[in-house]
């Protein structure tokens, strides 16, 4: 080789040292190109289905209706499906997908403080939207009725997680009666009934273990129902599929703020209303701070209840109200009632399901029903039923039907005011049941239960809402009537208190408090529990109760609730004395560091008087066909009508 024939990096070595790092550079550059375009980027969908023409989906040119979107069948981490706030869709949204932990899939609306709807034709073949196998999504501020079912989630995999349904209204939700029509799971979609949000599987791979969920850390959060069959339904086709396999199917569920009311499958078509809520397969719930009034309002051949619950194992309803599950009747005959018609439907195979601390009343049935009904199956253990309030159910406080095994568990420390029984025997026995200081309270004016009787006007039902600020105590002095909050004022919003919740100041000096006035002198009992409702951070809070400003619980000291406990502390006291006027002050303040953005605290108290002076008897003759120990006295009626 000559000199001349030397290669020019051997030639000009500064020179062919720069084009190398150059090339490299350039090839970098390409691979990192082809890289990114070779990566779906996470994408917003715009949709206005009051558009004049049809889009290309962004914010300046939205999609006319869902078309495009379940075009595209399978969304992306981080893409958003956003619906225009206040505008009425009347399609099917169809699709699936996956997101991460860090960028959830979402549908959620746009442009203005309304919520998006979905109204659908009100036909039981309707549905809002159908989702697929999702892992990390978002669903919130719709409106969805008029359909068979709102959402329907449907799995046919294992291994799914964190999906969060947030600030919902459904209504007339209805027409699919226990796998009816269009919720077959032959040809239909294995709806059993008809559900606001419906979880279910149809097709699911039975080679799975039963060891594997389904799907895990689901939150229901800030969700209204009306005129609906059921609006939450955990259910797997009545589980048919998990009594087949042994699966727990869903796991780590929080519901809370849930206001369901008058749910009556539309206005009492003939398909039934069952249930409110129906929870199978499911197993570390909590439900707290809800409201539940007049649900399963209308006629069922096989039973009516609030909460139908079947296979569910260590699940917690906590602080909450459930209210008014009515008498219907067979529109076809009259003298035909619904079963049970009770709050709480122990249907099958529970474990440490706990019913604790909340205000159950003015059920046409009984409060809470423990059934043995179904052999072979398994039966109900280690119940709980402690601190709640109890109150002019027609059967009772708690049902006993079936003798096919033994439940178990334990009843303690209830109030009570039930003209006819606080433990009816319906054809079996409480042997399995340990009972302790269940109180029967002799009126039930007699039973203050503060998230019941929770007003906007300051001293009704003698409670009060006050903040301490370091040298007095004042009440706070503005109410939000949308958001049923007490708060300084309207610019100032912490602390607060509402219907469950209250939410203390910054700085340990600072004290929030719900507060009872005692109407007259006697004896009372308290009933409580306190929990955090929102458990992302912070360091807990403080609680005690004081009476005239002296501590009486805990003993000493202040009790800590820790940042994540969700479960709560009791805060129960027994054979208080009081005189008129005394007052009796729940209160929380911010943790050990002072700091108050996580401390959103659920506390309920219930006090009841067991012996008093002056307290006038009370016959509100609530419950139809039960008289309070009056008798008949009308010549032309002698019946005795139910109240409100």
């Amino acid at each position: 080789m000559r000199e001349n024939d030397l290669p020019i990096f051997k030639q000009h070595g500064r020179l062919s040292l720069f084009v190398l790092k150059a090339s490299f550079l350039v090839i970098a550059f390409i691979c990192a190109f082809l890289f990114t375009s070779a990566t779906a980027k996470a994408a917003d969908y715009y949709v206005d289905c009051s558009a004049a023409v049809n889009g290309t989906g962004t914010l300046a040119s939205p999609y006319q209706g869902f078309a495009d979107i379940n075009a595209i069948g399978t969304l992306s981490a981080g893409d958003r499906v956003l619906l225009k706030s206040g505008v009425t869709c009347n399609q099917q949204l169809t699709v699936t997908g996956q997101g991460t932990a860090s960028s959830f899939i979402e549908i959620s609306s746009y442009g203005g403080s309304d919520k998006a709807k979905i109204i659908r034709n009100g036909l039981e073949s309707d549905r809002a939207i159908k989702l697929s196998n999702p892992s990390f999504w978002k669903i919130n501020n719709l409106e969805i009725g008029q359909a068979g079912t709102g959402i329907l989630v449907t799995f046919s995999t294992a291994g799914h997680t964190n999906l969060f349904f947030t600030d919902l209204f459904f209504h007339d939700i209805k027409g699919i009666h226990q796998g009816s029509g269009s919720g077959n799971n032959v040809t239909g979609d294995a709806i059993w009934n008809s559900a606001g949000i419906e979880f279910t599987s149809k097709t699911f791979d039975s080679g799975h273990p039963a060891s594997t969920y389904i799907v895990n850390n689901v939150t229901f959060d800030s969700i209204v129902g009306t005129r609906n069959l059921d609006t939450i339904s955990i259910d797997w086709y009545n589980s048919a599929y998990m009594v087949a396999t042994g699966h727990k199917a869903a796991e780590n569920i929080i519901m809370k703020n849930l206001h369901f009311y008058d749910n009556d499958a539309g206005g009492g078509t003939a398909t039934g209303c069952d249930d409110n809520v129906r929870l199978t397969s499911v197993r570390y719930l909590t439900l707290i701070d809800s409201n539940f009034h007049n649900n399963a309002a209308c006629f069922s051949a096989t039973g009516t209840a609030a909460l139908y619950m079947a296979f569910v194992e260590d699940t917690y309803i906590l602080n909450s109200i459930f209210t008014g599950v009515p008498y219907t009747t067979n529109p076809s005959n009259s003298s035909q009632l619904s079963p049970d018609r009770v709050a709480f439907d122990y249907e099958c195979c529970t474990n440490n399901l706990q019913i604790n601390n909340n205000y159950i009343a003015n059920n046409a049935g009984a409060g809470i029903s423990y059934l043995a009904i179904h052999p072979g199956l398994g039966l109900e253990t280690n119940s709980v039923a402690a601190g709640n309030s109890f109150i002019n159910n027609g059967d009772g406080s708690f049902r006993r039907a079936g003798t096919s095994d033994t439940p178990t568990g334990v009843i303690r420390d209830n109030f009570y005011y039930e003209p006819r029984n606080f433990l009816y025997q319906d054809g079996a026995n409480y042997s399995g049941f340990i009972q302790s200081n269940n109180l029967a309270i002799a009126v039930p004016s007699s039973i203050y239960h503060s998230s019941y009787q929770f007003t906007g006007t300051q001293g009704e039902n003698n409670w009060f809402y006050q903040h301490y600020n370091g040298t007095a105590w004042n009440n706070l002095g503005y109410y939000d009537s949308t958001k049923e909050l007490w708060m300084p004022s309207s610019t100032v919003n912490v602390p607060q208190i509402g219907r469950f919740g209250m939410h203390p100041d910054a700085g340990t000096a600072s004290i929030t408090a719900r507060v009872w006035k005692a109407p007259v002198t006697g004896t009372v009992s308290i009933r409580g529990r306190i929990l955090k409702s929102v458990t992302t951070g912070g360091d807990g809070v403080a609680a005690r109760i004081t009476k005239n400003g002296t501590q009486i619980w805990p003993a000493s000291g202040s009790q800590t609730v820790n940042y994540n406990n969700m479960f709560g502390v009791e805060s129960s006291l027994n054979n208080i004395t009081v005189s008129a006027g005394d007052l009796i002050r729940f209160e929380i303040t911010s943790g050990a560091a002072g700091a108050n953005q996580y401390d959103n605290t659920s506390w309920t108290p219930a006090v009841a008087y067991t012996t008093a002076t002056n307290l006038a008897k009370e016959w509100d003759f609530n419950t139809s066909g039960y008289r309070e120990g009056w008798a008949n006295t009308n010549q032309m009626s002698s019946t005795v009508a139910g109240g409100s």
